[in-house]
């Protein structure tokens, strides 16, 4: 459904609709008022503002810009987030730097996997073992991925073994409708986990239009994708369903020059990934539904860098489900209350010579109730809840040595907490000031509580310009690998904590947003591995402080028909302990993109740039990217794709001693039916 109120829209405008702007029914009361009332929508001029570094890309394609159509002017309605603070609110209003790629973005970008779709956001870092799907992490303003909340669906991923991170690597595309990211500390908001920020993956929801969708990919490195869906409904039941499969023969994950003698076979991975859902309107404002998605990933890597023998296989399985039921009270009073699981299962096992091989497997799983509320007051909205997590993993490691392989040491691991936690929140606007306010307090089994806040406040200096300021509380439970692994693990681990600080202003007009951010932030209690060279053992301990500042500047905005994007991040994220900067942070990023149609063809660009880096084996070079893309409709329903990907074939690491991919060409088709 599109809303568009006919009553506030000029008779020569075109009604347009942002990435994933949500049905007017599914708004909350003041937010579907604000929106018949018109007052924010936004009409789109022609600019001859200068776009800073975007420039250069706005000339490499120029000649394909277009006018307005048919001098129709083009009427945005704006986009809409709910992981900022829990609740549904206008992008623009959101305190928490927030950013939106909905699905028409991601069919632009033609990324294959969320990796790829995030490398350009404003203060993200992926850093990966090779070639894709193999083992990876995050940092989101360089928080590392610990540090960082992944959400699919509402449901966490966050691992609980002794990687403590989420394989991101193995979430493709096909089954995601859009992505929300919310940089800096929101643990007041979700809990242990979010001290970097949260990244929240919404899958493709059950919808009453009849839709359905093939697509199909192949390219350089033995890369092939085949992905199909549909969605509709009968009565008052919507239904999806979608699967999908990704298949690379890979590169030589370990770098021949910074390695003794590693093995020189390719790398390939292959992905199978599913999504279902289903709901059902029991009354008006009353919903049941359940949502199941999971992905498999198989992948081959160099067990050792000094044997040129050594082969390495392993296998990711993730899963979760949800079953929500959703009421709305009365018109200010809405209700949800969920049931979620989440499974991440991964086994591997490596040869590194006739002597030796060694399985390791883990199972970690989170069993989740929620009932969360939001109520709205005058001009106030408030969001409150209770959850219970229960927490396990369950891994063994199996080592064998000599000619016969007899087992030489068996480490079993299976252990669980419960983590409780009540939160509250509050939002609102009186005139030129706006607020937004959280706490949190989250009971866990053997680590006691946490008391965490949020309290965040914007000033409207004029109608295009917002002062905004915020100051937060956060902590992060060790997983329970880092407590009980035989090998590496300690049981008196405390948690992180950490404090931030943020202020900066935003300037919106028309399709134009653009946010600075200054943050701090200082985390204690930090963990890190200790290795005792005396004793030839290692664990884990509490024993640095952690300090980030620096500053964000993000942009996204349209001219003519053209969408551009850019960002700037300069960052200092150091030990404090030591002195020493953290390993695989890059001080400097920087990212610009845009997308230009003309006629049916859809020309794009993407450039990102990392800074030098250290790491723990030794410096990392700078490195810029520049991506090609192209789309053509064949017909209404149908279009092809292409792209070539690192165009000047640049060679670059992300992790010292292992390699990146360089130039790679793919063509594909999309049947879509809306």
């Amino acid at each position: 459904m599109e809303f568009v109120p006919p009553a506030r829209i000029p008779a020569n405008t075109v009604a347009v609709r942002l990435s994933h702007s949500r049905d007017v029914h599914a708004l909350s009361g003041k937010t579907a008022r604000a929106l018949v009332d018109g007052s924010i929508l936004m009409k789109t001029g022609f600019f001859r503002a200068r776009y800073g570094a975007a420039v250069a890309l706005v000339a490499l394609i120029s000649s394909f810009s277009v006018g307005a159509q048919d001098g129709a002017e083009a009427v945005a309605l704006p986009e809409v987030v709910v992981t900022a603070n829990r609740s549904q609110q206008l992008l623009v209003d959101a305190i928490p730097s927030t950013t939106v790629i909905g699905r028409d973005a991601i069919e632009r970008s033609q990324a294959i996997d969320l990796p790829s779709l995030l490398a350009s956001e404003a203060s993200f870092q992926f850093t990966q073992n090779g070639g894709r799907g193999s083992a990876s992490n995050v940092f989101l303003r360089g928080a590392s991925g610990m540090q960082v909340l992944v959400l699919v669906d509402g449901v966490p991923m966050n691992r609980q073994d002794t990687s403590g991170t989420v394989g991101i690597e193995h979430m493709m595309l096909d089954q995601i409708d859009h992505v929300e990211i919310v940089r800096g500390n929101v643990s007041a908001i979700y809990g242990s986990g979010a001290i970097g920020g949260v990244i929240q993956i919404f899958t493709r929801a059950p919808s009453g239009r009849q839709t359905s969708y093939v697509q199909l990919e192949g390219g350089s490195f033995g890369s092939g994708k085949v992905s199909a869906g549909f969605s509709g409904s009968q009565d008052d039941t919507k239904y999806t369903l979608g699967v999908g499969r990704n298949n690379i023969a890979g590169i030589t994950s370990m770098s021949q020059a910074q390695n003794s003698s590693p093995n020189p076979d390719l790398n390939g991975y292959r992905n199978t990934n599913f999504l279902f859902g289903i709901s059902q309107d029991i009354s008006a404002g009353n919903r049941v539904g359940l949502r199941v998605q999971g992905s498999e990933g198989n992948l081959s890597y160099d067990a050792s860098p000094t044997e040129p023998n050594s082969v390495g296989a392993g296998v990711s399985n993730q899963q979760s489900w949800r079953l929500y039921l959703q009421n709305e009270i009365t018109d200010d009073w809405r209700s949800e209350l969920t049931y979620s699981e989440n499974r991440d299962y991964a086994r591997s096992e490596a040869t590194a010579s006739q002597y030796y091989t060694g399985t390791y497997n883990y199972t970690t799983q989170a069993k989740i109730a929620q009932w969360n509320n939001t109520l709205s007051i005058g001009d106030v909205l408030f969001n409150a809840g209770v959850e219970n997590q229960n927490q396990s993993v369950n891994t063994s490691e199996l080592i064998y040595s000599g000619t016969d392989y007899v087992a030489d040491s068996l480490s079993l691991l299976s252990y669980q907490r419960v983590v409780t936690s009540g939160f509250i929140g509050a939002a609102g606007a009186w005139g030129k000031h706006s607020f937004q306010a959280n706490a949190r307090l989250d009971s866990s089994s053997g680590a006691g509580a946490n008391d965490t806040h949020y309290l965040g406040y914007g000033f409207q200096l004029s109608q295009s310009w917002k002062f905004l300021a915020s100051t937060s509380t956060a902590f992060n439970l060790p997983p329970l690998g880092y407590l009980y692994d035989p090998n590496l693990g300690n049981a008196s681990l405390q948690p992180e904590t950490a404090r931030s600080n943020e202020w900066g202003a935003q300037w919106s007009h028309a399709q134009h947003l653009v946010r600075m951010t200054n943050f701090n932030t200082r985390t204690r209690n930090l963990f890190d591995y200790v290795y005792d060279s005396d004793t030839n053992t290692g664990a884990m301990y509490n024993v640095d402080n952690a300090l980030n500042t620096g500053t964000e500047i993000m942009y996204s905005g349209k001219v003519l028909d053209s969408s551009l994007h850019g960002s700037y991040t300069r960052q200092y994220p150091i030990n404090e302990t030591t002195g020493v900067l953290l390993a695989r942070r890059a001080q400097v990023m920087g990212s610009m993109g845009i997308s230009v149609p003309r006629g049916p063809w859809t020309i794009g660009a993407d450039w990102r740039y990392a800074g030098e880096r250290t790491d723990s084996n030794g410096q990392l070079r700078e490195y810029s990217l520049l991506d090609l893309k192209v789309r053509y409709a064949l017909s209404k329903e149908l279009t092809a794709t292409a792209r070539i990907d690192n165009v000047f074939d640049t060679e670059y690491q992300t992790a010292y001693g292992y390699n990146q991919a360089r130039t790679g060409a793919y063509i594909g088709l999309l049947w879509a039916q809306k």
